[in-house]
């Protein structure tokens, strides 16, 4: 007993780690009625209050294998924390829990033994004296498991919750400090006249185009919603002409996917929060969410807990239609660059082996759709690969199409593809069937136009006329200028 007895003083070691381990944008719960933190993972004592959608696979030996790797691409992406720590915190976690599968085990055994003196009436001295012994020891290794168990309830809200928060392992091919640009498609062409340069926000009002108040609202006239529909027309065509599915994903999502995703499912900064939902009970911590058919999120939520037929895989859909992301407070904000709502084109793909062959060729074959998506409608834009400091939780590797803002005097991001390796499939449970079990399939997505972002681009390259690129304009529909 004084074995387990030392694990509730060693409680207190892992919580000191934990202090030193946790990720900034993990926020402590204020709200005394609600059971638990994470949509994801719900602790296995709290499980009788609240419904389980799913455990997520909890497989984190690759990452704390090597210590020193797990150090370079934490601190490349600007967090402070430490390997050594990370690794100590998961395997004093892995110790309880094989602790606890051992007591389980000989408790199981003790009860096992005891139903031969089920029913008796006459018991000999001997069999008197056994089943004495096996109570004894049956009560001692019961509280010893209620004790462990109760720890392991601890270390759940501590440990496991701390290592989900962990980012996606970098891929070797990302830049560690700085961006690199790829490609370079064109010269860049200035409008002359640099005193005549504008802001997207006025060529736009001016033009009769634009309509904005804040990054919340805002408005598309006259040829520019019509833009915006020829785009994601011509998108969609781009894509379809080369094997991928169009579906039509949820505007909204429960704060299980979101959490899922790599996002805080409780940091309005991160996704939109629909409070007062009928279904949801105040306090519950997996709420709805507005996203978006055409995001990640929705995408994920339609894989959720699912499993594929590997026949099928890989496959590629892509959708068109809005997407919905919040205006960070304190962030600057910059027109159509940073509004909430945008129109947009997503691309998800899902592949078996995030280190087969077939991995690498499908990201390529989805680059060189994209790529040629943007050589049909901009005469100038570039291609770069993000260095890991700029990377979501969820991204191996990020590759950004970019469009210069005359105005800004900088590159802007109008798409990017990312890959994603088998982050989500493990927290989200997306899985194959392998002859031995089940396996988890890796992704590759991105929202791969954003209409907003581009269209701020295109208004600033000419401020005194919109000139919508050829292929474009012959997917828009009839026009009459007022």
């Amino acid at each position: 007993m004084a074995k387990y007895l030392s694990y509730f003083a060693n409680i207190y070691t892992i919580h000191n780690v934990t202090k030193h381990c946790a990720l900034k944008h993990v926020r402590k719960i204020s709200n005394c009625n609600r059971y638990y933190s994470s949509a994801l993972l719900v602790p296995g004592d709290k499980r009788s209050k609240t419904f389980v959608f799913l455990t997520p696979c909890l497989d984190f030996d690759n990452i704390v294998e090597n210590t020193e790797k797990l150090q370079q691409e934490l601190s490349g992406r600007g967090l402070n924390i430490n390997a050594n720590d990370v690794k100590k915190m998961w395997m004093f976690y892995k110790s309880v829990n094989a602790d606890k599968i051992k007591l389980q085990a000989r408790y199981e055994e003790l009860i096992h033994k005891q139903k031969k003196f089920f029913g008796k009436t006459n018991l000999t001295a001997e069999e008197q004296i056994e089943s004495i012994k096996l109570k004894e020891q049956t009560n001692v290794v019961k509280n010893d498991l209620k004790s462990v168990k109760s720890i392991m309830s601890d270390l759940q809200e501590t440990v496991l919750l701390k290592m989900l928060h962990l980012p996606n392992e970098v891929d070797r091919r990302t830049p560690l400090e700085a961006p690199v640009v790829l490609k370079h498609v064109n010269t860049l062409n200035e409008y002359s006249d640099s005193k005549l340069r504008k802001n997207h926000v006025e060529i736009g009002k001016e033009l009769g185009l634009l309509e904005y108040k804040n990054p919340m609202q805002y408005y598309l006239c006259n040829e520019a919603a019509l833009f915006e529909l020829g785009v994601l027309s011509y998108a969609g065509k781009v894509f379809s002409a080369n094997d991928m599915i169009r579906v039509a994903g949820a505007d909204f999502s429960r704060s299980v996917v979101v959490e899922g995703s790599g996002l805080n499912h409780e940091d309005p900064s991160d996704a939109f929060i629909i409070d007062d939902h009928c279904d949801v009970n105040k306090g519950s911590s997996n709420r709805m969410h507005l996203v978006g058919g055409a995001s990640l999120i929705s995408f994920l939520a339609m894989h959720t807990k699912q499993l594929i037929n590997p026949n099928h895989l890989p496959v590629s859909y892509f959708s068109t239609g809005r997407q919905y992301t919040p205006f960070r407070p304190g962030s600057a904000s910059i027109g159509l660059f940073t509004v909430c709502q945008t129109s947009a084109a997503v691309a998800f793909v899902v592949v078996k082996d995030k280190n087969s062959e077939e991995y690498q060729t499908q990201f390529e074959k989805l680059f060189n759709t994209v790529s040629t998506l943007y050589d049909n409608i901009c005469d100038h834009y570039q291609i770069v690969m993000r260095p890991a400091s700029e990377l979501r939780p969820w991204e191996s590797m990020r590759v950004s199409f970019e469009l210069w803002s005359s105005f800004s005097k900088q590159y802007i991001e109008v798409g990017h593809i990312s890959a994603c390796g088998d982050y989500f499939s493990k927290r989200l449970l997306i899985a194959y069937q392998t002859p031995t079990g089940r396996d988890f399939p890796s992704v590759i997505s991105g929202t791969v136009l954003s209409v907003p972002r581009l269209l701020g681009c295109l208004l600033e390259q000419n401020p005194e006329k919109f000139i919508i690129p050829p292929k474009v304009r012959e997917h828009m529909p009839d026009y009459t200028s007022p």
